[in-house]
């Protein structure tokens, strides 16, 4: 019985150390999951799953539907769409959890006509909006953007297809143009770069210009006798809606007087450069007076009001007529004391001393001199060979010593 007893606790012994072990090797299973005590570590398997490490402490988790783990850095939990993680090797996902227009809850996803090459749907916690890419572009699935149909290698977006051009076989050189230009047949504006000859890809002019098939270049509409009249409706309609009480558009203003559209009573009013094609002299800032403002039209463009200028400088004198300047002051000295008056006595005193002469008594404008003008020439010598009497100190101001000085070329405009 005892022997019994003896077996039994022998046997009890043995199944609890055999838990402990079992219990012990599975912890290091789990610790050794961990590549790192710390960090944030993607699947093998699943791009959107990944394991948050914190001191060998596995935890499983799950991006939102539509979006992977991005393994770039471990020290950051980051998940992003799915375009955008290279999930080569790991191409799972979660099951998808769609709605009306979106295929996974968030993400960017085509339309889903498969003709409409140019809308998209950006989708936000299943809600989805609608976009259009800019006029030429299609949406593309690699990248999640707008591009040019030719990148976008999408079946039934070709250049062809979405914008109904087809590159000429002929009319240019290959060898020398690589990516010949072409007019769009349908807008001045707007053009056609044939890249290799083959695919098109469509561009615009800026505003105010429109292309030249000549030059292959954009242009201004008077140069160009089929598009001369291209913006005139544009802008008739634009200038009609100021003089109802409009805000005045520098941009337009500047378009439509490159475009060398006539505009009416702002173009005196209102500093557009325009390049240096003008023919009139540039209005300078506080000249252009402030047209009359009738009472009954509160909204009439009202001019700034004339900003405060500089006088000009004058034209100097000539040699001889140059007045004397005066010097510049120096600087007070601190703690002189005046000195005392000496007695009176029977024998003059000796001249005194010439004043100092300051370097730098010499001053001029920098405004309106022409191409040969001298600055600070000498004044002619005296006719008589006898020095002057000195004259008193306060009763003349010194002039500084003349410093001779090139003449001042004016810019040429």
């Amino acid at each position: 019985m005892h022997y019994s007893f003896r077996v039994s606790v022998k046997m009890w012994s043995i199944g609890i150390v055999s838990s402990l072990l079992l219990a012990c090797a599975s912890a290091q299973q789990l610790v050794s999951d961990c590549p790192s005590p710390n960090g944030y570590f993607a699947d093998s398997v699943q791009c959107d799953k990944y394991y948050d490490c914190v001191d060998d402490v596995l935890t499983e988790k799950l991006c939102p539907d539509g979006m992977a783990f991005n393994d770039l850095n471990p020290r950051i939990e980051k998940c992003d769409f799915t375009f955008q993680v290279d999930c080569t090797g790991r191409p799972e996902l979660q099951p998808a959890q769609p709605t009306e227009v979106c295929p996974r809850q968030n993400g960017y996803f085509p339309h889903p006509d498969p003709k409409t090459c140019n809308k998209f749907y950006y989708c936000a916690a299943g809600a989805g909006s609608l976009i259009t890419c800019p006029d030429g572009l299609v949406f593309s699935l690699k990248t999640g953007n707008c591009v040019w149909p030719d990148a976008a290698g999408r079946s039934g977006c070709a250049s062809t297809n979405v914008l109904n051009f087809t590159c000429p076989t002929s009319g240019f050189d290959i060898q020398r143009d690589a990516h010949p230009r072409f007019p769009d047949p349908e807008d001045c504006q707007y053009f056609y770069v044939c890249i290799n000859g083959k695919d098109p890809r469509r561009n615009g002019c800026a505003f105010g210009q429109v292309f030249n098939s000549v030059t292959k270049a954009c242009d201004s509409p008077k140069e160009v006798p089929e598009c001369a009249d291209y913006y005139s409706q544009y802008f008739d309609e634009y200038f009609q809606t100021l003089s109802s009480g409009g805000r005045v558009s520098a941009d337009i203003i500047a378009a439509a007087i490159a475009a060398g559209y006539d505009v009416p009573d702002l173009k005196d009013r209102v500093r557009v450069a325009t390049g240096g094609s003008g023919s009139g002299a540039t209005r300078r800032r506080g000249q252009t007076p402030a047209p009359p403002l009738d009472a009954a039209d509160d909204t009439a463009f009202r001019a700034p009001a004339p900003a405060a200028r500089r006088p000009p400088a004058s034209r100097p004198a000539a040699r001889d007529e140059q007045p004397q300047r005066a010097s510049r002051p120096s600087r007070p000295r601190l703690s002189v004391r005046p000195k005392p008056t000496p007695p009176p006595t029977t024998t003059p005193p000796p001249p005194p001393p010439p004043a100092p002469v300051d370097d730098y008594a010499y001053d001029y404008a920098y405004e309106d001199y022409p191409a040969d003008a001298l600055y600070d020439e000498p004044a002619p010598a005296p006719a008589t060979a006898a020095p002057p009497p000195p004259p008193a100190p306060a009763a003349t101001p010194n002039r500084g010593r003349v410093v001779n000085r090139r003449p001042l070329v004016r810019p040429r405009n």
